[in-house]
């Protein structure tokens, strides 16, 4: 039996991120933001979101500070690579695919209501615990954890619901 231990591991990442414009916050990233604040909902592929609480620890904004709205399927920086829609149509049935237009993928890819989560800042860029700093598996499994499950050496698992 493989006893409980630390596993520490430096993570370079070597990808190649087409070119695209500058990041611009559009209406649409706004409105479908504020949309999860309040509602939560469904995410296209159907996970369950809490509304104003990060998917993560399920804190909100009183507690840990502006939520953030993360790119759960396409990030931005993709917006104008070579996608399959086909596939991404799949992936993602709930979203209004009869509507449309790859020539313009933003109408997809900022909405945050077809695929989009709230993140506290610990969940989405934090040094050990962030889904941009850790390989997605091992990320997740922060969500599942149950209360009182040291994580790392910073981080105990809370899913503080009020």
């Amino acid at each position: 039996m493989t006893q409980e231990h630390e596993e520490k591991t430096t993570l370079e990442v070597d990808v190649e991120i087409p070119r695209h414009d500058d990041r611009v916050v559009t209406a649409l990233f706004r409105k479908t933001k504020r949309f999860l604040m309040k509602v939560g909902g469904l995410l296209g592929f159907t996970i369950k979101r809490e509304p104003g609480r990060c998917w993560i620890c399920q804190k909100t904004e009183a507690e840990v500070g502006p939520l953030e709205a993360h790119h759960f399927g396409i990030e931005r920086c993709y917006i104008d690579a070579a996608l399959r829609w086909d596939i991404i149509a799949q992936d993602f049935p709930l979203f209004d695919w009869k509507t449309f237009d790859p020539k313009h993928p933003e109408t997809f890819v900022d909405a945050m209501d077809a695929q989009g989560i709230l993140l506290c800042k610990e969940h989405h860029t934090g040094k050990d615990t962030g889904i941009h700093m850790l390989p997605f598996s091992i990320w997740i499994i922060q969500r599942y954890l149950a209360d009182g499950t040291r994580f790392n050496p910073n981080e105990v698992i809370t899913h503080d619901r009020v």
